[in-house]
C-alpha cells in the first residue's frame, strides 16, 4: 500500500470519530497519568517524567473541550447544568495546571509538596473525568445528532491536534472501550464496533 493511500484511509477513519469517541480514547492517556501520578509506591523520577507530560495534555484537552463542546452546546437545554459544572471544574484544574507549569520550570527534583499538589490535580481531574463519562457523554448521545457530533469530533479534532500517531501508541484501546461498554451502557456497540475498524485501517 502506498504511503498516500494509507494516510487517505486514516483521515477517512478519523472521520468517523464522533467528538465522544475522540473525548473517550483522550482520557486514556489522562487515566494512565493519574494512576502513576495516585500512586504512594511509583518511583518520584518517574512521576515527574509523567506529570509534564499529563499537565501538557491538560492544557490542550481542556482548550479542544471548551471550544469544541461547551462553548457550541452551553445554551442547550438538555445539556445547559452538566456544561457549566463542567466549566468551573474546568476553571480549577486550568488554575492549577497553570501554577504547576511554572513550578516545574524550575523543579529539578519531585518535593514532597509538589508530590502532594500532583497528587489533588490528579485526583480533581479523574473525578471530572468519571462525570463526563457517566453523566454529559452518554447525554449528548442521546440529544445531539451524529452528524453534529461528527462535526464537533473535527473542531476537537483539530483544535486537540489529534494525529493518528497518538491513536497508534495506544495498544490496549480495544479492551479498554469494551470496560467503558461495561461501565457506561450508554456507550453503544455501534461505538465498538466503528472503533475496531479504526483500529483495524490503522494496521494497514
Amino acid at each position: 500500500m502506498t504511503h498516500k493511500k494509507k494516510n487517505t484511509q486514516e483521515a477517512s477513519a478519523f472521520q468517523e470519530l464522533s467528538v465522544i469517541d475522540l473525548i473517550l480514547i483522550d482520557h486514556r492517556f489522562l487515566k494512565e497519568c493519574i494512576e502513576v501520578l495516585t500512586d504512594e509506591n511509583a518511583d518520584k523520577r518517574k512521576k515527574m517524567s509523567v506529570a509534564k507530560e499529563f499537565l501538557d495534555a491538560i492544557a490542550l484537552h481542556s482548550t479542544a473541550e471548551k471550544k469544541a463542546i461547551y462553548s457550541p452546546l452551553e445554551k442547550n437545554e438538555d445539556l445547559h447544568s452538566n456544561i457549566l459544572e463542567a466549566e468551573v471544574e474546568h476553571g480549577i484544574v486550568d488554575k492549577k495546571v497553570k501554577a504547576l507549569k511554572v513550578k516545574f520550570l524550575h523543579a529539578r527534583v519531585l518535593r514532597d509538596e509538589l508530590e502532594a499538589e500532583l497528587k489533588v490535580l490528579s485526583e480533581l481531574v479523574k473525578h471530572h473525568l468519571m462525570e463526563e463519562e457517566s453523566e454529559m457523554l452518554p447525554k449528548m448521545r442521546d440529544v445531539i445528532d451524529d452528524e453534529t457530533l461528527n462535526e464537533m469530533g473535527r473542531e476537537f479534532m483539530k483544535i486537540r491536534k489529534f494525529t493518528t500517531k497518538d491513536l497508534k501508541d495506544y495498544p490496549q484501546i480495544q479492551d479498554e472501550l469494551i470496560q467503558w461498554k461495561d461501565n457506561i451502557q450508554k456507550v453503544s456497540s455501534e461505538f465498538l464496533a466503528k472503533m475496531d475498524k479504526f483500529v483495524e485501517n490503522l494496521q494497514h
